[in-house]
């Protein structure tokens, strides 16, 4: 079966959102959004695609990513320059040649466009990101005439909230590939390993394993590991900071991994201690595991984020640790590392519906005993939830019974 047809659900879910906003076209160019609608996860974030209510969609190419865009396109007509050598066109101008194309003689009125997307994800080449700026709706304006322009990032956001089937099988690849970062992160994390050197290691295991693992073609990861109780204190911050600190005997590691294959992410963390914890360690870590399965048994179409938040935050302070948990059970992904839906909040009111995909992380930070998280991708089923790329949740590597979901036991 080809792309083309295992992705229709998104192509014309995105042409009824448009036709209920009265949306006659749809210029992109942000990486994640051009992979939603064209099936390619553009190299550079140079790509634009012009997605009509009605007809073909058009893509606009680098001609040197010919062999990479033309086997992922769905139905999108790419359209091939020469960019970035000697006698290349100027890329502006040929932009707004392709636009001016694409509108001339549609009688579009209303075109929208990513006017206020202010988290966003990388392309392949994540050394430098582009982004729309306060020149872009001008540029639109003069390439493609007399339309409205009208910032779409609202709606973009909430129709990429629930994946297709086409989308959840990438989704669980990417998971499971972040599951070789796990794994090298489980057996090597031990006395006298540095945070620097058991980030340098994840990242080379899922991007060697990972490239290739059920046909997917570009894979990156980020790992952050903090180590001590100094470290792992600070890691309910939104990043880990790895330095050449070693582990001791009794130390906490851990570990925040995002991972990337094909424009499709997975969020991981995992913890570690290295040599033989304390009992408070173990308690604490053993009472983390209860509050993230409860909350992820309590996932299913209807309940709202709130409650999902509230079924990890009251096993922990049952415990007298939910004053260490300052932060959010869960948060959307998908085409991005973070997405704003669905969020896992005290207080949330966002209704979870079937293909919503969470992340389900409650943590608990504070000294001598150090940061402890553990998070899994969570996929709302018609009926219940699914963990995406199940991996083993153990303390250490001297644990007499690491916990492993069932469906886990087979594949690790």
């Amino acid at each position: 079966m080809t792309a083309t047809l295992t992705n229709q659900d998104r192509i014309e879910r995105m042409r009824l959102a448009m036709e209920r906003e009265k949306l006659d076209a749809l210029v992109l160019r942000l990486p994640e959004n051009v992979l939603l609608l064209s099936g390619y996860w553009p190299m550079l974030g140079i790509c634009q695609l012009v997605f009509p209510r009605e007809g073909r969609a058009s893509v606009l190419i680098p001609d040197y990513y010919h062999e990479e865009a033309g086997p992922n396109l769905w139905e999108a007509e790419p359209r091939y320059y020469r960019f970035g050598v000697l006698g290349a066109p100027d890329p502006v101008e040929v932009t707004r040649a392709f636009l001016a194309d694409a509108a001339r003689g549609k009688g579009w009125k209303r075109v929208g466009y990513e006017g206020s997307f202010s988290l966003i994800a990388p392309a392949w080449q994540a050394a430098e990101t582009l982004v729309p700026n306060e020149t872009t709706r001008p540029f639109y304006q003069a390439a493609m005439g007399d339309v409205e322009l009208i910032d779409a990032a609202a709606l973009l956001q909430s129709e990429r909230r629930c994946k297709t089937a086409f989308e959840i099988g990438k989704l669980t690849t990417a998971a499971e590939i972040s599951c070789f970062g796990l794994e090298l992160f489980q057996e090597m994390a031990g006395i006298g390993v540095s945070g620097v050197e058991l980030a340098a290691a994840v990242e080379a295991a899922v991007m060697s394993r990972g490239i290739g693992y059920n046909g997917a073609q570009r894979v990156r990861a980020w790992a952050q590991v903090a180590g001590g109780p100094a470290e792992t204190a600070m890691g309910f911050r939104m990043n880990e900071i790895s330095t050449t600190r070693r582990l001791q005997n009794g130390d906490a590691a851990l570990l925040e991994l995002a991972v990337v294959a094909d424009g499709f992410w997975a969020d991981r963390t995992r913890v570690r201690v290295a040599g033989s914890p304390t009992d408070e360690q173990v308690r604490v870590f053993e009472t983390l595991v209860r509050a993230q399965e409860n909350a992820i048994s309590a996932i299913l179409p209807g309940v709202t984020g709130a409650m999902v938040d509230e079924a990890a935050r009251s096993v922990l302070r049952d415990a007298g640790l939910e004053p260490h948990f300052p932060h959010i059970t869960g948060h959307g992904l998908g085409f991005g590392y973070h997405e704003s839906l669905p969020k896992m909040a005290p207080g949330s009111t966002d209704v979870l519906e079937e293909g919503m995909l969470t992340s389900v992380e409650p943590g608990v930070y504070y000294r001598p005993v150090g940061g402890f998280r553990v998070e899994d991708n969570v996929l709302v089923t018609r009926d219940g939830h699914q963990v995406l790329g199940e991996f083993p949740k153990a303390l250490n590597s001297s644990a007499s019974e690491p916990v492993v979901p069932a469906a886990a036991r087979s594949r690790w």
